[in-house]
């Protein structure tokens, strides 16, 4: 029980660096990294490091309580499939998206825009994929084992209780 929740706090810790990571690769784009000359890269490259931790902060702290509602809802019904992380962190990202945008202040550029839409969107997909691969594709293993087991159980005990009542005699 304790591993299985590591688990899942890892991979929530590194679904969170992974759209933090989406989002600054699309603020400095590797096309820029690659076009700067020698010896400039240094101070871009720090930028962008710590760009990722600030906002991978922001976005644990934001993504904590509709993420922990998904992770224990699919624990609870032993959901592994991708496609359920993937749509649960697009629908977190959008939220996030939404409460960027509702905290702007009035006459301050505006981050609606389809190439911000598209940076947390892509960045939600990844976030979901990643926590899959780390934590998700394991949800409910220990409740489908324990079914398995019960019904193995179950399914050696019918055929000696079946024995019984025929071997039992004629009811009068």
């Amino acid at each position: 029980m304790l591993l299985r929740v590591v688990s899942i706090l890892i991979g929530f810790l590194l679904a969170c660096t992974a759209f933090s990571l989406v989002l600054v690769a699309f603020v400095f784009t590797p096309a820029e990294f690659a076009t700067l000359p020698d010896g400039e890269g240094g101070g871009r490259i720090s930028m962008a490091g710590f760009q990722l931790l600030a906002s991978a902060i922001q976005v644990v702290i934001f993504a904590a309580p509709l993420a922990l509602v998904a992770i224990a809802m699919a624990e609870w019904r032993a959901i592994d499939e991708w496609i359920y992380y993937a749509l649960v962190a697009l629908l977190i990202a959008g939220v996030g998206f939404l409460a960027q945008y509702v905290s702007e202040l009035q006459g301050a550029p505006t981050i609606v825009n389809n190439y911000a839409f598209t940076a947390f969107m892509t960045g939600g997909f990844v976030a979901g994929l990643v926590y899959w691969l780390v934590a998700g594709r394991s949800a409910g293993e220990r409740r489908r084992a324990a079914e398995t087991g019960a019904a193995a159980h179950g399914a050696a005990a019918r055929p000696a209780d079946a024995a019984a009542r025929r071997t039992a005699g004629p009811v009068t």
